[in-house]
């Protein structure tokens, strides 16, 4: 794989974990968080999986159900921070990614 497949998805695995992590730090499953966005539950599970890639207007949308700015789903700022993590959900956000992504 050349270097610039590696990197190519690099935003939206930043947007999954972070996605994953507000969630988690609002108490709230994937069934809360889409009725609170108008989205679906798969289309939640999806997300966070790095799956698809979000529009701009679903960001948003997602930023507001999470009472955040919607810049923060974009940042790498909890890539690394399994440590401040509980088990539970450093696992959900999954070890192997992180690997992938030379965070470990």
């Amino acid at each position: 794989m050349n270097t610039e497949s590696k990197t190519k998805y690099v935003l939206r695995e930043y947007f999954s974990i972070n996605l994953k992590w507000y969630r988690f730090k609002n108490n709230y499953t994937q069934e809360k968080l889409a009725e609170l966005s108008n989205l679906t539950p798969k289309y939640i599970s999806d997300l966070e999986r790095g799956k698809f890639a979000p529009s701009l207007m679903k960001i948003e949308v997602l930023a507001n159900a999470l009472n955040i700015e919607p810049y923060k789903l974009l940042k790498p700022d909890h890539l690394g921070a399994a440590v401040e993590l509980p088990d539970k959900i450093d696992k959900k956000i999954g070890r192997n990614r992180r690997k992938k992504m030379n965070l470990e």
